[in-house]
């Protein structure tokens, strides 16, 4: 079973598991980006990075997340204003 970011989201603003779950997809892309740094550094950018992670999970309202067709009206709206 596949489960979206988007749910995992949603789900961990009251499911500590969920947001571990979150971090984990996202630890192979931080790994490689922390190629690019000092070595030195890394372990202290690493912690930052998923503090940001976590944070910005937190905050998020996914219920003012859009819909496709609400998206898609705003679009045609913000074309039609130029």
């Amino acid at each position: 079973m596949t489960i979206f970011l988007y749910e995992l989201v949603k789900e961990s603003k009251s499911n500590e598991k969920a947001l571990e779950k979150i971090i984990n997809l996202f630890e192979l892309k931080l790994r490689k980006s922390l190629n690019l740094t000092k070595h030195s550094e890394r372990e202290d950018l690493a912690q930052e990075l998923k503090y940001k992670l976590v944070k910005y999970i937190k905050e998020y309202d996914v219920d003012s997340t859009p819909g496709f067709w609400e998206l898609k009206d705003r679009i045609k709206d913000r074309k039609n204003v130029s």
